[in-house]
């Protein structure tokens, strides 16, 4: 087929046509996808961004939780107030080093160091002094032992020291004697020169010793240190071994009192100056021991160290007395120990007892038991009132706090104290005394009983009156539930 010319040039246009076409549309799809590719060259750099963002706020938060976790730990084992390793890290390595002695019968020796004259400085300065006390005897304690001795603060004015590879007894001496004289030297806090002194029970480790005998040996030599004059040491030796038996065989004693009903409660009368008539009677734990009972300055403060014991002798006691309110009209007064002023599991219980006349009993707390959480216990106390229960101030005149007791606290009677009566007929101040006391009494409004009449001649010369009782072994010696039970009914 022949092609004109004219057919040609048409083919030629058409062609260009088309190619002209195909370029338009050819750099309208490159701009598309150059613009899209800075689209997402766009979206990568901000996501990209966020990646760095988000991989920042990760590592400052993980920074946090480590610096948090650090903090916990930091504060799960060492003493907030000196810095010094606390009573949990003290006890671990205690329990670690004691694992090493069996196995690589390495040797190591405990000092328990308490503070004489501590509780006066606090007492008499404040708290925040007495805290700058504490952190100056941290320092020296620990600039008084070596660099590889662990040195910790259990608590309180107590503090402890772990001597590592160390039992010959000449060195660890010198180190006790160290310890002593650096805490002895006056202590500067602002303006006061203030004097403290340190008391150490020393325990050198033996095989086959657990974790809790070591402590045991180490406090008792602590105390026994205490009771030999204060500012001086004692190792653990035999004698003492001894007494640790008697105290472990007491604390197993104490801990099952009550269901091996070796506890028991006695009643001594407190009678009517003017009568002699029972008024009521004061209800006196004893701990039996045989076929005799045991004093409580034996059992009583073993048994204050568990709360939960001595809330559930206590709790006993006050039921046993309710009991006895259902078959008599006197009152029953019972001692109240510190712990339990401590917290509201006393007021709770009273709250639950069903009794109806409260005014029944009557709770006796000593000024000692006061002084050591004034203000808890004030409040405890007053809500112990609103009840209808009566209070007692007992050993009235042995602490220093009286009258401010007297006049912020709900008490109903007083009880004063068995020296005054004891000295009454030989010191006319001690008489003049007694006469304030009853005077101060009757200016609160408040009931006297005169603890520890033994003697006629003490009788005689005491003074009497509607609201003045007396109690003591002249009238009655403290007895069991039958007997008195025979005096009422």
């Amino acid at each position: 087929m022949d092609i004109s010319k004219d057919m040609l040039i048409k083919e030629i246009k058409t062609l260009q046509k088309a190619a002209k076409i195909h370029a338009k549309y050819s750099i309208e799809q490159y701009k598309k996808v150059l613009s899209s590719l800075e689209e997402l060259e766009k979206r990568k750099n901000l996501l990209e961004e966020e990646v760095k963002l988000r991989t920042l706020h990760l590592q400052n938060e993980i920074k946090q939780k480590e610096k948090l976790a650090s903090q916990l730990e930091n504060m799960a084992k060492y003493d907030q107030l000196t810095g010094l390793a606390n009573r949990y890290l003290f006890l671990s390595e205690l329990n670690l080093l004691e694992k090493e002695a069996l196995l690589l019968n390495k040797p190591f020796s405990i000092l328990f160091i308490d503070l004489d004259g501590f509780k006066l400085v606090n007492d008499t300065y404040g708290h925040e002094i007495g805290d700058e006390l504490l952190k100056i005897v941290a320092k020296r304690i620990k600039n008084s032992v070596r660099n590889n001795d662990l040195v910790a603060r259990l608590g309180g004015d107590e503090f402890a020291v772990i001597l590592r590879n160390l039992n010959d007894q000449k060195i660890i001496e010198k180190i006790a004697k160290k310890i002593i004289d650096k805490i002895k030297k006056i202590i500067k806090i602002e303006d006061l020169s203030i004097f403290v002194g340190s008391s150490i029970g020393i325990y050198v480790y033996q095989p086959g010793d657990s974790t809790q005998d070591i402590l045991s040996k180490a406090d008792i030599a602590m105390y026994e240190s205490k009771k030999s004059g204060k500012g001086i040491y004692k190792f653990f030796d035999s004698i003492m071994q001894k007494k640790l038996q008697e105290i472990t065989f007491l604390k197993t004693k104490i801990k099952n009192g009550l269901k091996n009903k070796d506890f028991v409660l006695l009643f001594q009368p407190i009678i009517s100056s003017i009568t002699q008539e029972i008024k009521g009677v004061e209800v006196l734990l004893r701990l039996k021991e045989k076929d005799k009972y045991l004093p409580p300055s034996k059992f009583i403060p073993i048994l204050e160290e568990d709360i939960h014991l001595i809330k559930e002798v206590t709790f006993w006691e006050i039921n046993e007395a309710i009991k006895l309110t259902k078959k008599t009209d006197i009152f029953y007064s019972i001692n109240i120990s510190a712990k339990l002023l401590n917290d509201y599991d006393l007021l709770k219980t009273l709250k639950n007892i069903k009794i109806s006349n409260p005014k029944q009993l009557y709770f006796e707390v000593t000024e000692t038991v006061l002084s050591q959480n004034i203000i808890f216990a004030s409040k405890l106390l007053n809500e112990i009132k609103k009840l209808g229960f009566n209070l007692s101030l007992d050993d009235f005149g042995t602490g220093y706090s009286s009258l401010a007791y007297l006049r912020t606290l709900p008490f109903d009677t007083l009880k004063i104290d068995k020296t005054f009566i004891d000295n009454i007929l030989h010191s006319p101040k001690d008489k003049k005394l007694l006469e304030c006391i009853i005077n101060i009494a009757k200016t609160f409004e408040m009931k006297v009983v005169m603890e520890g009449v033994e003697t006629k001649e003490q009788l005689n010369i005491l003074p009497k009156g509607e609201n003045i009782k007396y109690q003591g072994f002249l009238f009655y010696k403290p007895l069991p539930k039958k007997e008195l039970l025979k005096l009422l009914i």
